[in-house]
């Protein structure tokens, strides 16, 4: 199996998802093109397993950045730089777990759930350390979203920081997609790192970092 998620990661790098072909794969294997299919059913548990794969390693690529950072504020920032330069060495690994949904497909979360919430568990990890400015009073619903999303990363966070961890993991996640999609165009920012860099710095500055 890891020889077909090698190959179909190749496919993924090479075109993105379009690309992926189980018949090439079969191919590349030396199999004929049926015998894929006891192994791999469709495209969409091949889709299924690169996105584990590229949760898996996103938050490989996260632990190896933050384990050399001392203190709360410069893990922060390492963990956000090392999701940066993933995303941007790997593009169409991204773009999968974090870019358009795919038409037609749906993770299915009971799989890929564990994997895909392990950069944010550190994330919630890192925020559990510290305290945010108190915020204004919720809606029960909302209290409730965010003792479930605290439930689910199995992290005890507090409901205002809770909150203000899931605005930061959006804004990290919407400033990487602007620099890795090219959504400010390609003319607008000529030093994209300092930009980041000192969102980065204001985000942790919020956070209580």
């Amino acid at each position: 199996m890891s020889r077909i998620v090698e190959l179909g990661r190749k496919q993924l790098d090479a075109g993105g998802p379009e690309a992926l072909n189980l018949r090439a794969i079969a191919r590349d294997l030396g199999i004929v093109s049926s015998g894929i299919y006891r192994y791999v059913p469709d495209r969409a548990h091949l889709l299924t397993m690169l996105i584990i794969d590229a949760f898996e390693a996103l938050d490989g690529a996260v632990a190896q950045g933050v384990g050399t950072a001392t203190g709360t504020r410069a893990k922060f920032v390492s963990l956000v730089a090392a999701m940066r330069m993933w995303a941007l060495k790997f593009p169409q690994r991204w773009a999968l777990i974090y870019g358009t949904p795919i038409i037609g497909y749906e993770a299915p979360a009971s799989e890929t759930t564990g994997a895909g919430t392990k950069v944010s568990r550190r994330l919630a990890v890192l925020l559990s350390e510290t305290s945010v400015k108190e915020l204004e009073p919720r809606s029960s619903q909302l209290s409730q979203d965010l003792a479930a999303a605290s439930d689910e990363l199995d992290v005890e966070l507090p409901a205002d920081v809770m909150e203000k961890a899931l605005e930061a993991w959006i804004q990290i996640i919407g400033v990487i997609n602007a620099e890795v999609f090219g959504y400010l165009g390609k003319d607008t920012l000529n030093d994209y790192h300092e930009f980041h860099a000192r969102m980065v710095s204001r985000l942790a500055d919020e956070l209580g970092l």
